[in-house]
């Protein structure tokens, strides 16, 4: 397996193999996820592109014989009125079925926090569904520990 930064040229592959599959299996979990009924492909390319041109932004992918995963991280600055510098934000994180418990998000996981790093980030967060156990474990594993809570009221 390979982790190496998304291409351009992937970004179609990106979406269609990774991304959308990845937001599908959120809206399954929790409808706050869930995605609009037309446009989204072309909404979806949209966004990806947007941020795969920001500097401030990595993607990267997991590679055996096709892309298998991704994460995608983010630097973001912290307000000038906290004692502290910007941060690494894990915005999205997905493994192929097929691929998992295999190293895979683990290892993308590495390489996000290995970015962040880089570019002199503190600390580095995420959010996680409440009721995505897998996930949750794997962060515990990774030594995150849970700061605050995000809670949501439908209107």
């Amino acid at each position: 397996m390979r982790i190496r930064r998304l291409r351009g040229s992937e970004l179609v592959r990106f979406v269609d193999e990774l991304w959308l599959p990845f937001a599908r299996e959120m809206a399954a979990m929790d409808d706050f996820d869930t995605l609009a009924d037309s446009g989204v492909r072309e909404n979806v390319f949209s966004y990806v592109k947007d941020r795969f041109s920001d500097d401030d932004i990595a993607t990267f992918v997991a590679e055996e014989d096709g892309l298998v995963g991704y994460v995608s991280v983010e630097k973001r600055s912290s307000p000038p009125v906290f004692a502290r510098g910007p941060r690494g934000y894990i915005d999205g994180l997905f493994v192929c079925v097929d691929h998992r418990q295999e190293g895979v998000a683990s290892a993308l996981l590495s390489r996000a926090e290995a970015w962040a790093r880089r570019l002199e980030c503190e600390f580095v967060s995420l959010d996680v569904h409440a009721d995505n156990h897998v996930a949750r474990s794997l962060y515990r594993r990774a030594d995150y520990v849970t700061k605050r809570y995000r809670m949501t009221k439908r209107l």
